[in-house]
């Protein structure tokens, strides 16, 4: 228990959480996300844009990159960029609303965005313990929710067939409005 409890710091100690975005404007911002899913939903996106699976849809956006089963060889490390134009730009919505206030709120600097991705998890919807590629993502990873509260779950050891999932070394409460920054 106590190297659990030893874990579960370490992993705190690289998470920042701020609530910065208001009722209001988390209205205004899941407006356009809406609007992100109807276009998807009507195949206005490139390609590589819109990334489907069960109970949850990515819209990536800037960058895009190959994971998981698109991968010809799985495993730490093979994860790629698509070249350059292969998905859409990054919103210019998301630079006025979202990345600004970051940048006015120093959670980063200005310009360190070039990749802007959402997640669309349906009720019952997550994602597998996964660590972000290093050799694609600059640090610290940022993470804003809207929508409605959530959690992140750190340390889950996942199991298919039958699916079971561990409990979590770190269960981190994820207020609807709120930044989480992973260094």
């Amino acid at each position: 228990e106590q190297k659990e409890e030893e874990e579960a710091r370490k992993v705190k100690s690289g998470i920042r959480q701020l609530r910065l975005f208001s009722a209001e404007e988390c209205a205004k911002i899941e407006a356009r996300i809406e609007d992100v899913v109807s276009r998807a939903e009507k195949g206005l996106y490139k390609e590589h844009t819109v990334d489907r699976a069960p109970l949850r849809n990515k819209y990536f956006f800037g960058e895009g990159y190959t994971y998981g089963s698109q991968l010809q060889r799985r495993g730490p490390g093979q994860e790629r960029l698509y070249p350059r134009g292969e998905v859409d730009a990054i919103p210019e919505w998301v630079h006025d609303l979202v990345i600004r206030k970051l940048v006015e709120h120093r959670v980063i600097p200005e310009g360190f965005v070039n990749s802007a991705v959402i997640n669309d998890y349906q009720p019952g919807g997550c994602i597998v313990s996964h660590v972000d590629p290093i050799h694609i993502f600059e640090r610290p990873i940022v993470s804003v929710s809207f929508f409605s509260d959530s959690a992140l779950c750190f340390g889950c050891k996942f199991q298919f067939k039958p699916i079971r999932v561990s409990e979590p070394v770190l269960f981190l409460p994820v207020k609807r409005g709120s930044v989480t920054v992973l260094r």
